[in-house]
Formats: C-alpha cells, structure tokens, sequence
C-alpha cells in the first residue's frame, strides 16, 4: 500500500497530511483519483505551483477497485490539470479557513 508521508516533505514543520478525493469528467469517462498533500504558511514555496505552500502527491483510484491502481500517460496530463486546479481553489478556500474533501472536475 502506498505512504504518502514517505514523499512529502517538511514533517516536522507539519505533521498531518490532508487529503482530498477528486473526481474528474472528461467527455463521457470520469476518472477517480486522491490527492495527499501538505500546506501551510510556514511551508516553503512549492517552485512547480504558483502560490502554493507545501507539496502535493496524486493517486489513481481505480474505475472498478477502489484502491489505488498504476497510473498510465494518459493519467499524466489529467493529474496536471488537477493539481492545477486544485492548487487554485485550496488556495482560495483557505484563506476562509476552509480544506476541500471531494472535489469534481469537468474537463475541456
């Protein structure tokens, strides 16, 4: 079973990790992934993410086995998108004092 923990950094600085169950709709597939992540004000700029404190790590949940399951290339563009995303909408949640839980996305 995959540890999240073991690739995040700063676990001193943070010790919980947040995570956060996205759905995404492409045209008529819809595709499940979790995204583990770590973010804090203390934390330090994420360089690949603008304005994002912390690190983020994205799992694919199965369609059929609701686990986690090996991500192909085709996963690759699709967790880009969510990370995008996500990384925009937590950062405006928060600033409210409010975490996401699930999330659905429809992508273009």
């Amino acid at each position: 079973y995959p540890v999240a923990e073991s690739v995040l950094q700063d676990a001193v600085l943070q010790l919980y990790v947040h995570n956060c169950q996205i759905t995404v709709h492409e045209g008529r597939h819809t595709y499940h992934y979790c995204i583990f992540f770590k973010w804090h004000c203390r934390l330090r700029a994420n360089a690949m993410l603008d304005k994002f404190q912390g690190d983020v790590v994205v799992m694919k949940i199965g369609t059929w086995v609701s686990s986690v399951v090996n991500m192909h290339a085709c996963d690759i563009a699709i967790a880009d998108y969510i990370v995008s995303c996500f990384t925009q909408r937590i950062s405006h949640l928060a600033r409210k004092g409010r975490l996401l839980h699930s999330v659905t996305f429809v992508k273009p």
